[in-house]
Formats: C-alpha cells, sequence, structure tokens
C-alpha cells in the first residue's frame, strides 16, 4: 500500500488593521467616520483633505471595500454609571478592518504604534 501526500507551503499573510468609529446621526442621514490606524485617530478624508460624510453605514462600508479594506469585526462597547439612584449608558460601535499588506509595511506599522 502507498500513500501519496502532497506538502503546501503556507506563507504568513500580513495585515494592516483599522478600527472605525462613527460620529454623527444615522437619522439625518449624514455621518463621519474616524479611523484609528495604531498611531492616530482622525476623520476619514478624501484626497482633497476634505472629510468625507456618509448617508448610511452601508455606503461607508462599501466605500472602505473600494478602497482594499476588509470588515473583520463588528462591535460596540458599553460604559455607565450611577449617581443617586440616577445612571446613563453610552454605548459606541466599531468594526475592525483590515487590509493585505508586505511584512515590511506590517513591521513598521507596529513600531509606529508604540509610545516612546
Amino acid at each position: 500500500m502507498s500513500c501519496a501526500c502532497a506538502t503546501i507551503a503556507q506563507t504568513k499573510q500580513y495585515h494592516i488593521y483599522n478600527i472605525v468609529t462613527f460620529s454623527g446621526s444615522l437619522k439625518n442621514e449624514g455621518f463621519k467616520i474616524d479611523l484609528d490606524n495604531g498611531q492616530s485617530i482622525e476623520k476619514l478624508r478624501d484626497d482633497k483633505g476634505k472629510k468625507i460624510k456618509f448617508k448610511t453605514p452601508a455606503a461607508a462600508l462599501m466605500y472602505l471595500y473600494k478602497q482594499g479594506w476588509e470588515l473583520v469585526v463588528n462591535g460596540a462597547t458599553s460604559e455607565g454609571s450611577t449617581f443617586g439612584g440616577t445612571g446613563s449608558s453610552n454605548t459606541i460601535s466599531y468594526w475592525i478592518i483590515r487590509k493585505p499588506c508586505t511584512k515590511e509595511e506590517f513591521e513598521i506599522a507596529v513600531q509606529n504604534g508604540i509610545k516612546q
């Protein structure tokens, strides 16, 4: 009896990650997104430096896909407090997106994200 075995070499895939949060009102069909790229958190801007405003979250997601980003996680964080029987809470929705990159680009992004 013989066994044919195939070995497939796998190369490690590197990705640059961003965390997207939202500001503005979905009810008014106009909101902006903030991008955390590991170095800073800034409003998303077009090639001319103008802040991009989207009509809906789907429009923002399609824009990011067009730019080569892939949605990895859709989540939310909540925090709250109470004082004297009165409470408040705040929930922030976020997306974690990624884009393929080289090992060198990944290493630079890691180093640039470390506070000295």
